[in-house]
């Protein structure tokens, strides 16, 4: 059963992870604080995406693939 991203797990993952990025990086005091924070936010949210797209890149090609294989099948069975 497919998942919206809004219900996966990694969705509610990056959003902590970016959170407490924005949140380090808003913060007074040292500057490495602000940068990592900069850095982890940019991360949480870089790899959701690309991970999110490959996903369902991934389920276009097995459709394209199952497309692909049911007409196969159809021209196997009328010859």
């Amino acid at each position: 059963m497919k998942k919206t991203g809004i219900k996966s797990t990694e969705f509610w993952i990056s959003i902590v992870g970016m959170l407490g990025g924005v949140i380090l990086a808003s913060m007074e005091g040292s500057q490495w604080t602000q940068v990592i924070g900069a850095i982890l936010a940019a991360v949480c949210g870089g790899s959701y995406t690309m991970g999110r797209s490959l996903v369902k890149s991934n389920e276009a090609k097995a459709g394209i693939i199952g497309e692909a294989i049911k007409k196969t099948s159809k021209l196997k069975k009328s010859s």
